[in-house]
């Protein structure tokens, strides 16, 4: 099992959760800042005492070992508090009863396999926070409902390997009034009137390796008001896309900087420093990982288009390459599995069927070649009677059978005994790992 510690990060900057962005390298080098969540959170427990507890079931009540007694236990401590996700219960849901209210600085660790989901059940605001940083790790937040924030609404907010994902309500599903940071996440699908993402003016923004896509009607993300000259946001690697309707992925990008590659594809997020294009982002989905993720095809222009990158990992803990990719997504090469049948027909005109399996880790399309030799003697010597094929193969990770005649020339014909096949991929994209297998099969003669 990963634990939220099981990756290693490059933090050429120190963001300070109080809100101002330091540099500490050479004047001359493009680095981004640093994410607010790994500062050490032990600062905010000398007032009181730290507590660390566990939750261990799906409950939306305040019964032992559910959610809300977890806060309660925290908040009884007055300085703050971990809050652990046991294992047994990763992947599952907990449906809250009512608002999750938390007044310290306070971490929830999720399963990094499997990650947790934390719901509203479309009844009220999933997570509120007045303390000064709230931080999730491997956590899903969804189906708030609330004028604001409809899924979280703190003073200080650190999403890592987090999502926010079909919340509603009038005006946002996040909102943040100091610190923001999203980081290997992903915002989704929210129907909010105003930006799905909103912080107050003043307040200090780091979008690092996100993905915030498809929410509507309102902007993608957006300041409360009008920003003033103290409010900074900076993207790094993140991909802002399909947002508003009509479309309108920024409200603002007022004091924005950039880092790595960025990608939107209208220019309401600026105009210097930013990709305008579509990055061919398909559905929110189970890609693996502790959340869901908006993976990408690979003619899209995320594709190893990201530098600087400061996550070895994305949301899934699948490791980035030397080519990373902007957003919580990183594009890994596709396999492929092929299988061949042992069993060949040959048919009354001496036309055998080839036949197998094909299953690839993610849908492309691309040409499978085909081979059935056999060895024939004739009189003292022995010959190779062969055929070839090639076949166009739509593949994917449900799997799907493939088929082929093979002809002989002329004057040829296979006879009912042994023989061996082969098939290997061609005409492949540059990221589909090539494949091909050999398989000894037997063949039987249907008689006219």
């Amino acid at each position: 099992m990963r634990t939220v510690a099981s990756r290693a990060r490059r933090w050429p900057l120190a963001l300070s959760f109080l809100g101002l962005v330091a540099l500490d390298a050479c004047a001359d080098e493009v680095v981004a800042p640093r994410n607010p969540s790994a500062l050490a959170p032990r600062t905010a427990a000398l007032a009181g005492e730290w507590v660390s507890v566990t939750v261990t079931n799906t409950s939306g009540g305040t019964e032992v070992g559910s959610l809300r007694w977890a806060a309660a236990q925290v908040a009884a401590g007055g300085g703050g508090g971990s809050i652990w996700i046991d294992a047994k219960i990763a992947g599952d849901t907990i449906a809250l009863d009512a608002e999750l209210k938390l007044a310290n600085t306070v971490y929830i660790y999720g399963s990094a396999d499997d990650g947790i989901t934390i719901s509203g059940k479309d009844q009220h605001r999933v997570i509120s926070s007045t303390g000064e940083l709230l931080t999730l790790y491997n956590v899903t937040v969804t189906k708030g409902f609330a004028d604001y924030g409809s899924a979280v609404s703190a003073v200080g907010l650190a999403l890592d390997n987090s999502n926010v994902q079909h919340n509603r309500g009038p005006r946002s599903a996040i909102f943040a009034e100091k610190v923001l940071y999203i980081g290997n996440g992903t915002v989704s699908g929210n129907a909010t009137g105003g930006p799905a993402v909103e912080y107050a003016s003043g307040a200090q923004v780091h979008f690092d390796q996100a993905t915030i896509a498809y929410n509507s009607p309102g902007p993608g993300l957006g300041v409360n008001g009008y920003p003033s000259y103290s409010t900074k946001v900076a993207l790094n690697n993140t991909i802002i896309s399909n947002n508003g309707s009509p479309q309108q992925n920024c409200s603002s990008y007022f004091n924005f900087a950039y880092y790595g590659t960025n990608i939107t594809n209208d220019w309401s997020c600026g105009e210097v420093g930013i990709v305008v294009a579509n990055p061919l982002l398909l559905p929110l989905a189970n890609n693996g990982g502790p959340v869901m993720t908006h993976a990408f095809t690979g003619y899209s222009p995320a594709r190893n288009a990201g530098t600087n990158c400061t996550y070895d990992t994305d949301a899934r803990y699948v490791y980035r390459d030397t080519k990373c990719d902007p957003g919580a997504y990183e594009f890994d090469r596709t396999n492929v599995t092929i299988t061949i049948d042992p069993t060949v027909k040959v048919d009354a005109t001496g036309k055998a069927l080839l036949t197998g399996t094909i299953k690839c880790s993610r849908y492309d399309y691309f040409r499978l070649g085909l081979e059935l030799h056999q060895d024939q003697k004739v009189g003292k010597d022995v010959i190779d009677v062969h055929a070839a094929s090639d076949i166009p193969i739509e593949c994917s990770a449900v799997g799907s059978g493939w088929r082929a005649t093979m002809a002989l020339t002329p004057g040829e014909a296979f006879q009912a005994g042994a023989a061996r096949a082969t098939a290997v991929t061609f005409q492949t994209p540059e990221w589909v790992i090539p494949a091909s297998v050999a398989s000894g099969v037997k063949i039987s003669v249907t008689r006219r």
